[in-house]
């Protein structure tokens, strides 16, 4: 099975590397000069202090020929893959984005089988050709649309590196929801206190914050199990205690942030409800942005 990689950022190329055992890999990225390192060079991961190396083909046409697609870039890119994808034959692509925000943008490319997922994968950019795997974690996939043909993915997840799990879940909804709580609590704080994640379970008066905008974020997604998640929320922030939040690399680097796809979504869907510190965190991460 060929597999198209739509963006060539730290996800891209981690995905990329490990796919590339099993399958034949086109990595898209959007700069002439990338591709032609990564088909020159090839791609080298770092993990555990080892470095590991693999020949994978890159293009920076936007062709998309494969018939299974991930797509791997952040939210605020997706406008323009989208508007490719409208116009070509009916594939199989998955979706890896932070936040819920892209979800309005589906229903144009219908007639494609969407696949939604969440990485929990830590994964850092170190220059063009080279990723760091910093975190294992796992790749959760949840069918959007009925008609998915689900071979694709379990010929994927049979052939999954040790190091490379994906699992397949009943329910795409629950599935983002959890992992926007995650981002909506971790990334902003993180962000605007210029702390790694660590901090936020370790510094009392941040762990207050911490707290009090994850019933905020709990209460916009009507859930009620939030002892529980309170919980996993924590394990998260335990599990990457040493880590910067990609949202803080991103205003780190001068980028633009997913703040509109996480903490916007949530505004726009408050329906009046009172959320102080949410409306708070998105107006100083914009202004941080600007």
């Amino acid at each position: 099975m060929d597999i198209g990689v739509i963006g060539a950022g730290s996800l891209g190329l981690l995905y990329s590397y490990y796919l590339s055992k099993n399958y034949s890999i086109t990595l898209y990225t959007n700069k002439v000069a990338q591709a032609d390192s990564l088909n020159n060079n090839g791609l080298t991961i770092h993990r555990d202090n080892n470095q590991y190396h693999r020949n994978i083909h890159a293009s920076a046409a936007r062709k998309y020929n494969e018939q299974f697609l991930i797509v791997t870039v952040k939210q605020y890119q997706l406008k323009d893959i989208i508007e490719i994808l409208k116009s070509t034959p009916a594939k199989i692509i998955l979706f890896l984005q932070n936040g819920m925000g892209h979800l309005e943008l589906l229903s144009e490319i219908s007639h494609h089988q969407i696949i939604l997922g969440i990485s929990e994968h830590g994964a850092l950019k170190m220059n063009e050709t080279t990723v760091q795997h910093t975190g294992i974690g796992l790749t959760k996939l949840a069918l959007f649309n009925n008609q998915t043909d689900i071979k694709s993915i379990q010929q994927i997840i049979e052939h999954q590196h040790p190091l490379f799990s994906i699992k397949l879940y009943p329910e795409w909804e629950k599935m983002l929801k959890e992992k926007l709580i995650v981002n909506a609590t971790i990334n902003p704080l993180t962000s605007l206190l210029r702390v790694k994640n660590g901090a936020l379970i370790n510094e009392p008066y941040f762990n207050k914050l911490f707290h009090e905008l994850f019933l905020e974020v709990v209460h916009v997604l009507g859930e009620s199990d939030v002892d529980e998640l309170w919980l996993h929320v924590q394990k998260i922030c335990e599990n990457t205690a040493e880590n910067i939040s990609s949202m803080y690399k991103d205003l780190q680097q001068g980028n633009q942030t997913e703040i509109d796809s996480i903490l916007g979504y949530l505004i726009d869907n408050a329906q009046n409800k009172d959320i102080p510190y949410i409306r708070f965190l998105y107006q100083a991460i914009k202004g941080i942005e600007e």
